[in-house]
């Protein structure tokens, strides 16, 4: 759960920051209500810069913060390698940058938090039931019709599929990515590592998070290969604390893209009953608490000032299929 990059500024990365400010109290919150914890804390993360070029890069991504975060944020510098166990020497040759607002989370503990925050407030959960096809106030299950006012499409993937089979407009796709959990030697505390797409994420249970991938094309969505091989090769070329570390999981997934890379929200052309809140990619979990409050703005009949780039109109989504 990082920030965007602060240089070139727009209306999407404020409506990230605006969430991840939030997103500390939301998971207290969910955790506290439900009696869930889904390993959430706000720990930073530490950039290790290679070259000059790198450093320039930096300190410009610095500049940018001090103008447009709020509320005390901004970037600060190592001249050289905090921890070498943790970031190398040889990794860090012009410093390494750190930004405070970095989050982490464990996904599935997540859901299970806030799965059971909700059967805490009365809502019914109908876990395992197969949505087939989507109308306007309305989903067809395997267990039969469900109607409603509203229906709010929050499916991932599965949701693209739903739009297209109902609207013959495509709404997204999948990238995959793939990812690991190691088990160091010794436990592990500190903030995450950014480096050139790969990301090192220490855990509150000692564990290290390793990922990920981002494919546009593959084979098979939930099979790992040699790809994440050479990941966790350059995560252990990164931090040698991690050689030797047992890898206790392997997985691999599909981040929802929409047409355009930003969060697909607003109501479904066509179908005005159905709201989508799709296509965050891989800002998700970071938004998911405010995405979720401009989605109550909707169904109130309230403006949830969202960014127009986030809207349907902007994905290109306009004209139902015919019939």
């Amino acid at each position: 759960m990082s920030p965007h990059q602060p240089a070139n500024w727009s209306p999407k990365k404020a409506f990230q920051l605006d969430a991840l400010l939030s997103a500390e109290a939301h998971w207290r919150a969910v955790a506290a209500t439900g009696g869930r914890d889904p390993g959430y804390a706000r720990i930073g993360r530490l950039i290790p810069l290679g070259d000059a070029a790198a450093r320039r890069r930096a300190e410009a991504q610095a500049r940018a913060a001090s103008e447009h975060w709020r509320g005390g944020w901004y970037w600060s510098f190592h001249e050289r390698s905090p921890d070498e166990a943790w970031i190398a020497p040889d990794a860090a040759a012009h410093g390494v940058a750190f930004e405070p607002l970095s989050a982490r989370i464990r996904p599935r503990r997540a859901v299970e938090a806030l799965a059971a925050a909700l059967a805490a407030r009365g809502v019914v959960l109908l876990s395992r039931t197969e949505v087939r096809g989507l109308e306007d106030g309305a989903v067809q299950t395997a267990d039969g019709r469900i109607a409603a006012g509203r229906i709010v499409l929050a499916a991932g993937m599965g949701g693209f599929d739903l739009v297209k089979a109902a609207t013959g407009m495509p709404a997204g796709c999948g990238v995959k990515g793939q990812a690991a959990v190691l088990a160091p030697r010794a436990p592990l505390a500190g903030p995450a590592i950014f480096a050139e797409g790969l990301y090192v994420v220490p855990h509150a249970d000692g564990s290290v998070a390793v990922g990920s991938t981002s494919e546009n094309a593959w084979q098979c969505a939930t099979g790992t290969d040699g790809l994440l091989d050479d990941l966790l090769e350059r995560a252990r070329a990164l931090c040698p604390c991690l050689a030797g570390a047992r890898v206790v999981e392997r997985w691999s997934g599909l981040r929802p893209r929409a047409p355009r890379p930003d969060p697909l929200i607003g109501p479904l052309p066509g179908m005005a009953r159905v709201l989508l809140a799709t296509g965050a990619f891989k800002i998700g979990f970071g938004i998911a608490h405010a995405v979720g409050e401009a989605i109550a703005d909707l169904v109130t009949g309230t403006d949830p000032k969202l960014p127009q780039g986030f809207s349907p109109a902007d994905h290109g989504l306009g004209h139902r299929k015919a019939g």
